[in-house]
Formats: structure tokens, C-alpha cells, sequence
């Protein structure tokens, strides 16, 4: 008699759960390349194969097949195709190309005698060229360098921020919601 006490509440939490698992799997295909995070499992950045998710658990392939609680999940990311470094190569070689340019201008300018009776004045001045020609060759030699070094990009997969459970407890059905922050 008990139990039905708690029917009309059941009835109404049912549809949200549905509608809360179509929406955790739309982001994930079967054979998608997945990372993830549950540290309470001693999972960190495990990359493995998606295979399926369903009643909390979200089956993947790694090495073997395992199944993770999706409660104890913090973190869940899908593989989104890979990238190359260019910009950040392009970057580090101009910055390269510019210190070593100034050496090399500084080497240079040592290289003359200052003369304080020269007519064209003391000291010939450092050339703003070598830096700025070191500076672009470094930059274009690690954009091509970048280029050719690619890397995994990866999406989180949003988590839902509302997990509703139904289930038996000591004196009848019991429904719990958590809600993560």
C-alpha cells in the first residue's frame, strides 16, 4: 500500500529520466575515440574506443573492455579530428630568429672601431635589418616546423548537471536528484 503512495511521483520523475539518457548519448557515436576523467576509479585521461551508454554505465574499449559508472565520471571528452602547431611555431621561431639576430647584429656592430673624430659620428649604429631578417626567417622555418607536428584536439562531452535515480530503499521506492556545481 506503501508503495503506491509513491506511484504518482515515480510516474513523473520516469520521463525525465528518459529524457536525460537521449540526451547523454546524442553527442556519442559507437567507434568514437573518447578520454576519459574519473579519479575515484584511478582514471585519468584514459583514451579509449566509445562502445555504449546506458543505465549509468558507460561501456569502452581500451586495452579490454570496461565499464565506468557514469556517476563516478568528472570529466568526458570525444576526439574532434587533429591540428597542426603553426601559429605557435611561427611564433617561437621569430622570437628565436629576433634574439639571435641582435647577438648577431651585436657581434657585428664590435666588429668597427669607435672613433671620436669620425666625421660620420662615434660609433656606427647597429643595422635594424639582421634582427628583423633573423626574426622572419626564424619565423617562417617554425611555421614549417609547425606545420609538420600535429596533435589531438579534444571536446568535452557536457555532463548533465542533474541525475535523477529511482529505486528501492528500506521502506519502499525512493527517489534522489544531485545536482553538481
Amino acid at each position: 500500500m506503501r508503495t503506491l503512495a509513491y506511484l504518482p511521483a515515480i510516474l513523473l520523475v520516469a520521463p525525465i529520466c528518459t529524457a536525460t539518457a537521449q540526451d547523454r548519448t546524442s553527442p556519442l557515436q559507437p567507434g568514437q575515440r573518447v578520454r576519459v576523467t574519473a579519479p575515484e576509479l584511478g582514471i585519468t585521461r584514459q583514451a579509449a574506443m566509445f562502445n555504449a551508454l546506458g543505465g549509468g554505465v558507460l561501456t569502452m574499449t581500451a586495452d579490454s573492455t570496461m565499464q565506468c559508472p557514469l556517476a563516478d565520471v568528472t570529466r568526458l571528452e570525444v576526439h574532434a579530428g587533429r591540428r597542426s602547431f603553426t601559429t605557435h611555431g611561427a611564433l617561437i621561431g621569430a622570437g628565436a630568429g629576433l634574439l639571435s639576430g641582435v647577438i648577431v647584429g651585436a657581434i657585428e656592430q664590435s666588429r668597427y672601431e669607435c672613433d671620436p673624430d669620425n666625421a660620420w659620428g662615434p660609433c656606427i649604429p647597429p643595422l635594424p635589418t639582421i634582427p628583423i631578417m633573423f626574426g622572419v626567417l626564424g619565423a617562417g622555418l617554425g611555421y614549417l616546423a609547425g606545420s609538420l607536428i600535429k596533435g589531438d584536439r579534444w571536446e568535452d562531452v557536457p555532463l548533465d548537471r542533474l541525475r535523477v535515480s529511482v529505486g528501492p530503499q528500506r521502506e519502499g521506492f525512493g527517489i534522489g536528484a544531485s545536482i553538481e556545481f
